[in-house]
Protein backbone atom coordinates (compact mmCIF):
# COMPACT_ATOMS: atom_id res chain seq x y z
CA UNK A 1 0.00 0.00 0.00
CA UNK A 2 3.00 2.29 -0.38
CA UNK A 3 2.27 3.27 -3.99
CA UNK A 4 2.78 7.00 -3.67
CA UNK A 5 2.85 9.15 -6.77
CA UNK A 6 6.36 10.46 -7.17
CA UNK A 7 6.54 14.18 -6.35
CA UNK A 8 9.16 14.47 -9.08
CA UNK A 9 6.41 13.95 -11.65
CA UNK A 10 4.66 17.14 -10.54
CA UNK A 11 7.90 19.02 -10.99
CA UNK A 12 7.57 18.24 -14.69
CA UNK A 13 3.79 18.33 -15.16
CA UNK A 14 3.12 21.81 -13.80
CA UNK A 15 5.79 23.77 -15.74
CA UNK A 16 5.18 21.87 -18.97
CA UNK A 17 1.44 22.52 -18.61
CA UNK A 18 2.08 26.24 -18.16
CA UNK A 19 4.40 26.39 -21.18
CA UNK A 20 1.87 24.59 -23.38
CA UNK A 21 -0.90 26.81 -21.97
CA UNK A 22 1.07 29.96 -22.74
CA UNK A 23 1.69 28.89 -26.33
CA UNK A 24 -1.95 27.91 -26.91
CA UNK A 25 -3.23 31.08 -25.21
CA UNK A 26 -1.07 33.20 -27.52
CA UNK A 27 -2.43 31.33 -30.54
CA UNK A 28 -6.01 31.80 -29.29
CA UNK A 29 -5.37 35.50 -28.68
CA UNK A 30 -3.94 35.89 -32.19
CA UNK A 31 -7.01 34.21 -33.70
CA UNK A 32 -9.37 36.44 -31.67
CA UNK A 33 -10.83 33.71 -29.46
CA UNK A 34 -11.44 34.11 -25.71
CA UNK A 35 -8.10 32.80 -24.48
CA UNK A 36 -8.93 33.52 -20.83
CA UNK A 37 -11.30 30.55 -20.79
CA UNK A 38 -8.47 28.32 -21.91
CA UNK A 39 -6.36 29.50 -18.99
CA UNK A 40 -9.33 28.98 -16.67
CA UNK A 41 -9.54 25.38 -17.88
CA UNK A 42 -5.78 24.92 -17.35
CA UNK A 43 -6.04 26.33 -13.82
CA UNK A 44 -8.94 23.98 -13.07
CA UNK A 45 -6.94 21.03 -14.38
CA UNK A 46 -3.90 21.97 -12.29
CA UNK A 47 -6.09 22.42 -9.21
CA UNK A 48 -7.52 18.94 -9.71
CA UNK A 49 -4.00 17.57 -10.24
CA UNK A 50 -2.92 19.11 -6.94
CA UNK A 51 -5.96 17.65 -5.18
CA UNK A 52 -5.11 14.24 -6.63
CA UNK A 53 -1.55 14.46 -5.28
CA UNK A 54 -2.80 15.59 -1.87
CA UNK A 55 -5.28 12.72 -1.61
CA UNK A 56 -2.60 10.27 -2.67
CA UNK A 57 -0.28 11.48 0.08
CA UNK A 58 -3.13 11.27 2.59
CA UNK A 59 -3.95 7.68 1.58
CA UNK A 60 -0.30 6.60 1.89
CA UNK A 61 0.06 8.32 5.28
CA UNK A 62 -3.12 6.70 6.62
CA UNK A 63 -1.96 3.30 5.34
CA UNK A 64 1.27 3.69 7.32
CA UNK A 65 -0.53 4.83 10.49
CA UNK A 66 -3.37 2.29 10.39
CA UNK A 67 -2.18 -0.78 8.44
CA UNK A 68 -5.03 -3.02 9.63
CA UNK A 69 -7.77 -0.83 8.12
CA UNK A 70 -5.72 0.55 5.23
CA UNK A 71 -7.84 -0.91 2.43
CA UNK A 72 -11.12 0.45 3.75
CA UNK A 73 -9.66 3.87 4.50
CA UNK A 74 -7.94 4.02 1.12
CA UNK A 75 -11.17 3.31 -0.73
CA UNK A 76 -13.04 5.91 1.28
CA UNK A 77 -10.36 8.57 0.79
CA UNK A 78 -10.10 7.77 -2.90
CA UNK A 79 -13.85 8.25 -3.37
CA UNK A 80 -13.77 11.49 -1.38
CA UNK A 81 -10.95 12.71 -3.62
CA UNK A 82 -12.78 11.79 -6.81
CA UNK A 83 -15.98 13.45 -5.64
CA UNK A 84 -14.11 16.61 -4.63
CA UNK A 85 -12.38 16.82 -8.01
CA UNK A 86 -15.69 16.24 -9.81
CA UNK A 87 -17.30 18.96 -7.70
CA UNK A 88 -14.57 21.46 -8.64
CA UNK A 89 -14.82 20.56 -12.33
CA UNK A 90 -18.62 20.76 -12.32
CA UNK A 91 -18.71 24.08 -10.47
CA UNK A 92 -16.24 25.77 -12.82
CA UNK A 93 -17.86 24.52 -16.00
CA UNK A 94 -21.39 25.26 -14.80
CA UNK A 95 -20.25 28.80 -14.00
CA UNK A 96 -18.87 29.17 -17.52
CA UNK A 97 -22.05 27.68 -18.97
CA UNK A 98 -24.38 30.03 -17.08
CA UNK A 99 -22.19 33.07 -17.75
CA UNK A 100 -21.64 32.53 -21.46
CA UNK A 101 -24.00 30.00 -23.01
CA UNK A 102 -27.20 30.29 -20.99
CA UNK A 103 -27.51 34.07 -21.39
CA UNK A 104 -26.71 34.01 -25.11
CA UNK A 105 -28.27 30.89 -26.67
CA UNK A 106 -28.17 32.23 -30.24
CA UNK A 107 -24.54 33.26 -30.37
CA UNK A 108 -21.39 31.16 -30.67
CA UNK A 109 -20.55 31.41 -26.98
CA UNK A 110 -20.56 27.64 -26.63
CA UNK A 111 -17.02 27.74 -28.02
CA UNK A 112 -15.88 29.33 -24.76
CA UNK A 113 -16.99 26.18 -22.98
CA UNK A 114 -15.16 24.02 -25.51
CA UNK A 115 -12.02 26.15 -25.18
CA UNK A 116 -12.14 25.84 -21.37
CA UNK A 117 -12.52 22.07 -21.66
CA UNK A 118 -9.51 22.05 -23.99
CA UNK A 119 -7.49 23.78 -21.28
CA UNK A 120 -8.63 21.22 -18.74
CA UNK A 121 -7.74 18.38 -21.10
CA UNK A 122 -4.31 19.91 -21.76
CA UNK A 123 -3.23 19.14 -18.19
CA UNK A 124 -4.46 15.55 -18.51
CA UNK A 125 -2.64 15.04 -21.80
CA UNK A 126 0.58 16.53 -20.39
CA UNK A 127 0.26 14.25 -17.34
CA UNK A 128 -0.11 11.14 -19.50
CA UNK A 129 2.79 12.15 -21.76
CA UNK A 130 5.06 12.85 -18.77
CA UNK A 131 4.12 9.50 -17.23
CA UNK A 132 4.90 7.71 -20.49
CA UNK A 133 8.20 9.50 -21.00
CA UNK A 134 9.50 9.25 -17.44
CA UNK A 135 7.88 5.96 -16.49
CA UNK A 136 11.17 4.28 -15.51
CA UNK A 137 13.46 7.30 -15.23
CA UNK A 138 11.65 9.01 -12.33
CA UNK A 139 11.59 6.37 -9.64
CA UNK A 140 12.57 6.36 -6.04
Amino acid sequence: MNKQISPKISLFVVPVSWVVAAIVAIVLWATKYDWIYYLLGVCTGLLNFGLMLKMNRRIVRMAELYPDTAAIMAKRQAWIGVLLRMLVFTAVFLAIFFKEVYKNPDSNRVWNLVIAFGGYATVKVVLVVIYLIFRKKVSE
